[in-house]
């Protein structure tokens, strides 16, 4: 009966909690912050309506939010309290008057978010705590985000019973995120807080490019930017701009670029150029210093050897120098020197028709900047039609030569130059001739070609009109007279031919004078350059004899004369020797030795005596002429046989006296 009784009271008691109690199933937060709510649905008799109650904080107790008399109906939107802000607790009431009045709880959850400098984002969020809808005590949060312009769905990121997630984004430039958390139940219906909204997007610009120069190629003379590239990872490309403001010129693409050649521009002008890195986001970074290229210009004076370089200072890095190179035609540039300023003159050569400058601004680091490439051409000033050496002709004992030139006079110059080589050397300037309108010009070069073995050549050069260019004759070598004693009775000369002559060698003359003879004399021509003198008939005649070679032209030149030349002086001397002998027969036929005479060779002349004495010392004979001897005779009458004493006297080719003495025998 007991147990009866017991088991009739719990059955009302569960009677009695089911008429008193609604299930809320869930609670739903709108993008608004506006809740809806689901519950179960009350029955019976009496129903007045449903009343919403939202828990207040200010005021400690639930406060009415809104109520609905369908008694079917299923949910309510609440649109006075902002789920936005705050978790909300609410109560759902079913009222029946005073018959009963079930009711039921359930919480908002409540999501909150911290968008972090790493591009991730923290997310934590409220539990619905002991108002968790039945069937939900033991399923997971799931945790939604969607990109407003790249998502058309919510992503689902991640199911866990933590209220706590951290969400790493993916690179985005420039979007919205939004967030979620939902917690499902048993009865299909589905809780979900708020949403967090975050405006997120690569804003951080790329670290700057370090410019490095600009400068102007050399080949293609052509302007080109060097960098060194920016150090940011998502670098997509480079911008180069011109100017102040900076106007793009042109897309780089390549993180990994670092240089430019900019078509558009022009090596002639300056070119202000800067650099710009830009992001997968297009975000650009600061602008580097505009570096600002050099334009070369130059300027030369009519008749100048002198080319004035001026530039503009190069802007973009510290110049520690301008280096200025220089090419002459085709070859290489070579440095031909430096500066700080901004100007440098350049001495030229007028001979050279084509040079062409640039100039380098040298800085740290082996840095350099080129300038434009700038060509010069040389015009040619009018030339002397015709530059001629007429004569090269050494002067008497040597001493010096005689120079006569045949040159254009039409064209007034300064000065004519006179240059020297030696034995096949380098020609040397050794006098500069004043002008003086005259077409023949003369010069004596006053050099010593006594005991001087050396070959001299002369070239002479007239300039153009503007004095800088030099036309130069062909040129002429002095003629060399060598000497060579074949004998005692003859002599062998040569010398080198005289080549001044466009119209060649006529003759040439060889002249020997003896030292004793006032004046030369012609032996003898020739038509090559050698010649063998015999000169038995007077050898006697002088110690010393001298020889000269005389050029004889072909024809007329150009200035209307058969010019001559002369060779330089050779000398030959032969060592005296005189033959005496030590008996003579004077009654004897002509030619058997009737005459007492010494035979000598290279006497000097006027020197000679000879003296023949008797024994008793009586001066019997005497002659002044080694051609003139002894008869034998004294007074018109033959001398005894007998021992005779001679004296001779006379000067050697050294220039000594010498007196020989001694005895003959006159025999019969």
């Amino acid at each position: 009966m007991k147990a009866f009784c017991f088991a009739i009271c719990l059955m009302l008691s569960s009677f009695l909690w089911s008429q008193n109690s609604i299930s809320v199933y869930c609670a739903q937060v709108n993008e608004d912050g506006s809740t809806t709510l689901y519950y179960e649905t009350a029955e019976g008799s009496g129903f007045v309506e449903y009343v919403i109650s939202a828990y207040s904080d200010v005021e400690g107790a639930y406060s009415r939010v809104g109520e609905t008399t369908d008694i079917n109906q299923d949910s309510y939107t609440d649109n006075v309290r902002n789920a936005n802000l705050e978790q909300i607790r609410y109560l759902v009431t079913a009222d029946f008057g005073e018959e009963r009045r079930p009711f039921g709880y359930i919480r908002t959850i409540y999501l909150t978010s911290v968008l972090n400098n790493d591009n991730t984002v923290s997310l934590s969020w409220t539990s619905m705590g002991s108002d968790t809808p039945a069937g939900s005590e033991n399923k997971p949060y799931k945790i939604y985000r969607k990109l407003k312009r790249q998502d058309t769905e919510w992503q689902l990121l991640a199911s866990q019973t933590q209220r706590a997630y951290t969400d790493n984004l993916p690179a985005i430039c420039s979007d919205s995120v939004l967030y979620k958390i939902e917690l499902e139940n048993d009865n299909n219906c589905v809780s979900r807080s708020n949403q967090v909204l975050h405006v997120i997007g690569d804003s951080e610009i790329p670290n700057m490019p370090t410019l490095q120069r600009i400068s102007v190629d050399q080949n293609s003379q052509q302007i080109f930017l060097e960098w060194i590239p920016s150090t940011s990872d998502d670098v997509m490309g480079y911008v180069v701009c011109s100017g102040e403001p900076c106007v793009t010129l042109d897309t780089i693409w390549g993180s990994d670029a670092s240089s430019y050649t900019c078509e558009e521009c022009s090596a002639e002008q300056i070119n202000s150029l800067a650099v710009m890195a830009f992001d997968t986001c297009f975000n650009t970074s600061l602008r580097t210093d505009r570096h600002s290229n050099m334009v070369l210009s130059l300027q030369r004076e009519n008749c100048s050897d002198r080319v004035n370089l001026s530039w503009n200072e190069y802007e973009g890095f510290d110049v520690q120098r301008y280096e200025i190179y220089k090419q002459e035609g085709t070859s290489a540039f070579t440095l031909v020197g430096n500066t700080q300023s901004l100007n440098y003159q350049v001495t030229i050569d007028a001979t050279i028709p084509n040079y062409s400058f640039y100039v380098v601004a040298v800085g740290n680091n082996n840095i350099n900047s080129f300038s434009n490439a700038k060509a010069l051409t040389i015009s040619s000033a009018q030339q002397p039609e015709f530059v001629e050496i007429r004569k090269v002709s050494v002067k008497d004992k040597n001493q010096g030569v005689e120079l006569e030139f045949f040159v254009d006079a039409s064209i007034v110059v300064n000065k004519y130059r006179l240059k020297r080589a030696e034995n096949g050397g380098e020609y040397r300037v050794i006098a500069n001739i004043a002008y003086t309108g005259d077409n023949t010009v003369q010069y004596v070069d006053n050099i010593s070609l006594e005991n001087n073995k050396n070959d001299y050549s002369y070239i002479f050069e007239a300039p153009d009109a503007c004095n800088l260019v030099y036309k130069a004759s062909r040129p002429a070598t002095i003629m060399r007279l060598e000497l060579t004693e074949v004998d005692r009775n003859t002599n062998a000369l040569s010398w080198n031919a005289y080549n001044s002559w466009d119209n060649g060698v006529g003759v040439y003359e060889i002249y020997r004078q003896p030292e004793s003879e006032p004046a030369p004399v012609l032996c003898g021509t020739s038509g090559s350059s050698s010649f063998t003198d015999f000169m038995g008939d007077v050898i006697t005649a002088s110690d010393k004899t001298n020889y000269y070679v005389r050029a004889v032209e072909a024809t007329a030149g150009n200035d209307g004369k058969v010019q001559t030349a002369l060779s330089t002086r050779a000398s030959i001397k032969r060592e005296t020797v005189i033959f005496i002998p030590n008996a003579f027969t004077p009654r004897a036929a002509e030619g058997n030795n009737e005459i007492f005479k010494p035979t000598c060779y290279f006497v000097k002349q006027g020197t000679y005596s000879m003296k023949i004495y008797n024994r008793q010392g009586a001066l019997i004979f005497e002659s002044r002429d080694t051609e003139i001897g002894w008869d034998g005779t004294f007074k018109g009458e033959y001398c005894h046989p007998n021992t005779y004493i001679y004296v001779i006297e006379f000067v050697n080719s050294d220039g000594e006296k010498e007196i020989r003495k001694g005895t003959f025998a006159l025999v019969e």
